[in-house]
């Protein structure tokens, strides 16, 4: 029975690691600031078996107005293998001064309709840090936006519209 037991446990933690198993609202990723991008990189794959899944150098983010900005960056996103969840890690140093440090210290969810979401999280309770907006990168395209817990942290809502995160 207790063999049977874990299985099914196992399954159901197999299941929820599925990239074919979508679900929303769900954990997306993490996101930490790094001053050695490189030196970060190989201590991560070595330490944890993480697999470098993408990395991004430039950014177009379309404002609700239709702006649209470019920014480069240079962000490294890492799975477990067979993992969904990414570790995703940004390259800043005290110079950049088009980085809005804040936000890059965030817990991102993944989520079907961005719209409904950020409804949702703002009647909550949940405040506004930046409105929904188009994020460009690469194969990579997302509708993101920013909020405020209760306790101010961070989370980013990201609806992925192509490409793989």
């Amino acid at each position: 029975m207790k063999k049977i037991y874990s299985l099914f446990l196992l399954s159901i933690i197999l299941l929820s690691c599925n990239t074919n198993n979508k679900v929303s609202p769900r954990f997306n990723h993490v996101l930490i600031q790094v001053s050695n991008m490189e030196k970060s990189v190989d201590f991560y794959t070595q330490a944890f078996n993480l697999k470098v899944t993408n990395s991004i150098k430039q950014l177009v983010i379309t404002l609700p107005d239709g702006t649209k900005k470019e920014r480069d960056v240079n962000i490294v996103l890492l799975k477990f293998p067979n993992q969904d969840f990414v570790y995703e890690m940004l390259e800043v140093t005290k110079s950049d001064s088009l980085v809005d440090f804040a936000l890059y210290k965030h817990v991102g969810i993944d989520v079907e309709n961005i719209e409904e979401a950020f409804e949702r999280a703002t009647n909550a309770g949940a405040k506004t840090l930046v409105p929904i907006r188009l994020v460009q990168a690469d194969e990579i395209e997302v509708k993101q936006a920013f909020l405020n817990g209760p306790d101010g942290e961070i989370i980013e809502l990201m609806q992925i519209i192509s490409g793989e995160f």
